[in-house]
């Protein structure tokens, strides 16, 4: 292998700081790699100095070779300078560094690579400093070189006041992901996950990393700052414009104090929390004077699936075609017959003045994976765990449990299996059977605020049969949304596989539903 040693040295470096997240050096096996020496003048790196912000490099920081808009390889500092092998820098052109404060980041090929996103997100033991420079000189293979790596991000001060002591602290609504086009070396900010920036824990003086904002960031509602475990919440509040490379050493004040959000409250967005329905919406069609009701049971399916197959008035029914809380016999298969939507929710009293009412698909998105969250048995923002109920006759319901936002799991009822809360596709061979709890067991959870949706199956045309299918393996809640399509709404559809929010579906199809008011 061809190597040729290459001197650079950095003139300059403000607010370079430690990393979050040790990132992967991607090994190469191209013949014609290039070793490169990054010599830093200013030797080590410290602790973040917050007199000046000014710190320097220590080992294993980690810089991105980038050469005429493409990576080429990594540089990893020794202790003493930096060191790695590139492939593919382009003669005569300068070469690009980039400083992502260590986070990861995946999937970067040399030679192919165009552009990457990075995420500040968790500050909670070191600084992620995002920065950049271009090299003074062209490459031509060989020689002296030098730099100047500028900010990309600001470091601000942070006065947290609370009575908690051992759980991050966090605020949401920042710009906390960057992606980085390396053909043109633009920036874009922009929010993930709630725009969520998580603090080392405890009270006091805090420094942070924050990216740019070009306009002043409002002070956030109750809850847009918190304890990770989301037992203690406060405001966010006001944030002037941020620019690149500001010093913000004015501390910008957070109290957070114990929760008052009432056990099984779930939020909906920012300033929206609700209470779900105790069970799925039923139609007693049975009844002298036909009714609506809730189930009595949360794990409550009706059996009758064959008479739900006809139209039928006088039949029982909880499976429905979307925003038929009108006519709830409708079961045309014909899509356009369902074109008006008409919420469930108009057929029960209100509550407090609030109307009952299926979520939109966007808040089924927040409950399921953007809202603040109790930690429980050691995951963050337990949101929905999968899980079984045997009912007192003996009878196993599967589907899926919500965590409230504010949760204390009862004593003497097993802890959710940690690979069963939030789970994703990445859990493979998983079951519901993960959690399987009694009736009793239930009954304690639900008294904690939990929420179970049984997995009730869907009544579809398969095969060119009406038919009900997939009970006690798949469930399909409508949402209030039909995306602008006279034939398709939206549904939370979920497996043991993982949930899907966005799923669109036929009008006609017989789904669950459960409301929620505020």
């Amino acid at each position: 292998m061809k190597k040729i040693s290459i001197i650079f040295f950095v003139l300059s470096i403000l607010m370079t700081m430690t990393q979050c997240k040790k990132t992967q050096v991607i090994p190469t096996e191209i013949s014609d790699s290039v070793y490169i020496n990054l010599d830093v003048n200013d030797g080590s790196k410290a602790d973040v100095n917050v007199t000046n912000g000014i710190v320097t490099f220590e080992r294993y920081d980690v810089l991105y070779v980038v050469s005429e808009g493409k990576y080429v390889g990594t540089l990893s500092h020794n202790g003493t300078n930096f060191a790695g092998e590139i492939n593919g820098a382009v003669v005569d052109k300068p070469l690009y560094f980039y400083f992502f404060g260590n986070q990861r980041v995946d999937n970067l090929k040399p030679g192919e690579s165009e552009s990457c996103v990075v995420s500040i997100e968790d500050q909670t033991k070191d600084l992620p400093v995002i920065s950049c420079g271009i090299s003074e000189q062209v490459y031509d293979g060989e020689g002296n070189y030098s730099t100047f790596l500028y900010n990309k991000c600001a470091l601000v001060k942070f006065n947290v006041i609370s009575t908690m002591s051992d759980e991050y602290v966090c605020i949401n609504g920042m710009n906390n992901v960057a992606t980085i086009d390396f053909k043109t070396g633009s920036f874009v900010y922009g929010q993930d996950d709630g725009g969520i920036i998580k603090m080392s824990a405890g009270s006091g003086e805090k420094w942070a990393i924050l990216f740019p904002n070009n306009e002043i960031i409002a002070e956030g509602a109750d809850g847009s700052a918190f304890s990770a475990d989301y037992r203690y919440i406060g405001k966010r509040p006001s944030i002037k414009q941020i620019n690149v490379n500001d010093f913000i050493t004015e501390a910008y004040t957070i109290t957070i104090e114990k929760t008052n959000v009432a056990d099984g409250m779930y939020a909906l967005g920012n300033e929206k929390r609700v209470i779900f329905a105790k069970g799925n919406v039923q139609y007693i069609g049975s009844a002298k004077n036909p009714y609506w009701k809730f189930a009595d049971n949360q794990y409550d399916l009706f059996t009758n699936t064959a008479e739900q197959l006809g139209d039928d008035p006088s039949v029982n029914r909880d499976r429905f075609g979307w925003g038929t809380g009108n006519e709830p016999y409708r079961i045309s298969t014909s899509n356009i017959d369902y074109k008006n939507y008409y919420d469930w929710g108009k057929n029960f009293p209100l509550v407090d003045g609030k109307e009952w009412h299926a979520p939109k698909c966007i808040e089924w998105e927040y409950v399921m994976y953007t809202r603040n969250a109790t930690k429980l048995n050691g995951v963050y923002n337990a949101r929905f765990a999968r899980a079984t109920i045997t009912t007192p006759e003996n009878v196993v319901v599967n589907g899926v449990i919500l965590f409230p936002d504010v949760y204390n799991h009862p004593a003497g009822v097993k802890l959710p299996e940690k690979s069963s809360i939030n789970y994703t596709n990445n859990n493979h061979g998983a079951t519901y059977s993960d959690n399987d709890y009694t009736a009793e067991d239930w009954q304690k959870m639900e008294e904690a605020g939990c929420v179970f949706l049984p997995a009730g199956g869907q009544r579809i045309v398969k095969g060119g049969v009406l038919g009900f299918y997939d009970i006690n393996e798949e469930g399909h809640y409508w949402s209030q949304c039909d995306l602008g399509d006279p034939e398709h709404a939206c549904n939370i559809y979920y497996t043991d596989y993982r949930p899907y929010i966005y799923d669109t579906n036929d009008k006609y199809k017989g789904f669950s539903v459960r409301l929620v008011h505020e």
